[in-house]
Parts: structure tokens; sequence; C-alpha cells
């Protein structure tokens, strides 16, 4: 019973730095993954927001044709796909959501641009909060402003 008091400390010690670096250990393997798949999350966000990027960079001249050539290109569907894989839900949604009403618009050659906008607007939007705005007080509106010029006139039409 003597040899019990006497190891019975240090074996704790032991034991309990064991279990610490078990889970430390643990947590930073946790930690790594989080931070690999936040830089895959961001390289695919740039990926799939490219061709409209361009597209609102240069409305009047050949912007619209480079974004559609990039849109039906082998790599943004791959970019598309990988989104299916490493987005998070409601960004992988919003974006069907836009790409849904595009096909529709297509489809059916009824183009609504403030809906489109809008979807525009709500994917950027779940993309900001997936980086890590979770609490964002920005709306859909808040997102178009810096590229749609004169954004509430467009809105009312």
């Amino acid at each position: 019973m003597d040899w019990l008091q006497a190891i019975g400390p240090a074996f704790l010690m032991v034991l309990g730095g064991v279990i610490s670096w078990i889970v430390r250990s643990w947590t930073e393997e946790l930690r790594a993954a989080r931070v690999k798949l936040r830089e895959q999350q961001r390289k695919v966000y740039a990926e799939i927001l490219d061709p409209y990027i361009r597209l609102f960079a240069d409305l009047k001249t050949k912007g619209a044709q480079e974004a559609a050539k990039r849109i039906t290109s082998y790599e943004y569907r791959q970019a598309a796909f990988e989104l299916n894989l490493f987005g998070s839900d409601t960004v992988v949604r919003a974006y069907n959501s836009l790409l849904a009403h595009a096909y529709e618009a297509e489809a059916s050659g009824q183009k609504d641009p403030v809906k489109m906008m809008l979807l525009w607007g709500g994917l950027l939007l779940e993309i900001r909060r997936s980086v890590g705005h979770k609490r964002t007080r920005l709306n859909e509106l808040d997102m178009l402003r810096t590229t749609v010029k004169d954004l509430d006139s467009a809105m009312k039409d």
C-alpha cells in the first residue's frame, strides 16, 4: 500500500500528460484540416466567381463573350464540381438557384434581371458567410453595390 501512495501521484501525472498530448494532437489535426478546407473553398469560390467578375468589369465590349466562354469551359465545369464537394451547403444551394434561374430564363426567353441580380447577391452573401463572416448584417443588395452602378434605380425597374 505504501508503494501505491509513492508511485500513484507520479503515475497520474504521466497519465495526465499522455492524455493531454493526445487531445492536443487531435485538436491540431482538426485545426489543420479546417484550414486546408477553408483554403480549398476560397480557391473554388474564386474560380466560380471569375466569369461573373469579368462580366461586370467589362459590360460594354467583350466581357459577356469572355464570361460565356469561361462558363462553358471544362475548367469551369470542374470548379463547379469541386464547389459541390468543398463548398458549404448554403453556397452550393445559392449557386444552384442562380444556375437554375439562368437556365430557366434561357429556355423560356423571359429574362428577369432583378431576380438574377438578387440571386447573384445571395451567392456573394453566402460565400461571405462561408469564409468567416457568419453574423454579417449585410444583405443581397449590399453585396451588389460594388458591382452594379445605380443599383437602387435598377431594382425599381
